[in-house]
């Protein structure tokens, strides 16, 4: 039981000590550079194609080092930012859209989805429905 508490007690000032602040703004940042239209203009504009994994590491990284100038930080918050921005590519990844194809699976409007989703996985989930 006392290393159940200790355990437990170690998760929370792990997640205490995250960035959140930089952890959601990150996060809206990317949806909002990965819509279709945003991609599309960067790339007339910068003539490169580049993949969705590479643009939000880039975003996260760039945000990053903004944020330590903007605010400041000393060293020691370097760590914290890279933390923050680690927790927020698998928060992203593994909760926030599988949260999202499961809405969509289950009754969310096609006109809401078609913002949340890409293409490949609005066809995955009509064709999964047209199976049923």
């Amino acid at each position: 039981m006392e290393t159940l508490t200790l355990i437990i007690s170690n998760i929370q000032n792990y997640m205490t000590s995250l960035d959140w602040s930089y952890i959601n703004t990150f996060i809206i940042l990317c949806y909002g550079i990965n819509h279709y239209k945003v991609t599309e203009g960067l790339q007339k504009v910068t003539g490169a194609q580049t993949r969705t994994r590479y643009r939000v590491i880039l975003v996260g990284i760039a945000y990053g080092i903004a944020l330590y100038f903007l605010r400041g930080y000393s060293v020691q918050h370097i760590e914290n930012l890279f933390q923050s921005f680690v927790f927020a590519l698998v928060f992203h990844k593994f909760i926030v859209e599988a949260l999202l194809y499961w809405l969509a699976k289950h009754g969310l409007p096609e006109s809401i989805s078609k913002h949340l989703l890409d293409e490949e996985q609005l066809k995955k989930l009509s064709d999964g429905a047209a199976d049923k």
